[in-house]
């Protein structure tokens, strides 16, 4: 399924932390597109109509359509951005062009799912990614990589090599572990002392 949000912005001429705040002040905030060998262009957008234009599972991976008044529609992904830290607010939001047949090297989140057969025995998962970099096009990113640990016997390990990922290319070494499950180790003072574990 392909995704992509439709976004208007408009040009800014002037830039600085005296625009930007003006630009707040009128519920707009400053942006810019740049890439594949254009000049940069600075934005003016709303935040609220940002959000609107992500999709709700691919959110910051959102593959947009930027209707720029004066300069035409540019095929684009989000770069970077600052937020507010008190109101989680988009502040500023960089935005670079892309061809859509062409990958981009962006991050998706890893999710865990199901409760493992070696944790039904008494062992403890261990998990040690929360993301994972891929290359994608642009409007085929994954949402994410799921990780189902539930066939993982005790000592059993998941590795990114191991996990489908459908549309995308893996940029991790394949041999890194994503999951394992450990299993309590024998409790040495019980066994010494057991009768039967004592020396002759």
């Amino acid at each position: 399924m392909t995704t992509t949000g439709q976004l208007k912005a408009s040009v800014r001429n002037a830039h600085g932390k005296g625009v930007a705040r003006k630009l707040r002040a009128q519920g707009k905030i400053p942006g810019i597109v740049y890439g594949r060998g254009k000049d940069n262009v600075m934005l003016a957008l709303d935040p609220g109509e940002l959000r609107k234009a992500m999709d709700p599972a691919r959110k910051l991976n959102t593959f947009f359509k930027l209707d720029i008044d004066g300069a035409g529609a540019e095929s684009c992904i989000i770069a970077d951005y600052q937020m507010d830290p008190v109101r989680d607010d988009f502040l500023h939001v960089d935005f670079l062009r892309v061809d859509p047949e062409v990958e981009v090297f962006v991050k998706i989140p890893v999710r865990y799912t199901g409760r493992s057969a070696g944790v039904v025995a008494g062992g403890k998962l261990k998990t040690t990614r929360r993301e994972v970099r891929i290359a994608a096009k642009p409007h085929e990113i994954p949402v994410e990589m799921v990780v189902d640990v539930t066939p993982l016997n005790g000592g059993d390990k998941l590795r990114f090599g191991d996990l489908p990922l459908e549309n995308a290319r893996l940029l991790e070494n394949p041999e890194i572990v994503v999951a394992l499950v450990e299993m309590p180790k024998a409790d040495k003072s019980a066994a010494a002392d057991d009768p039967k574990g004592k020396k002759k």
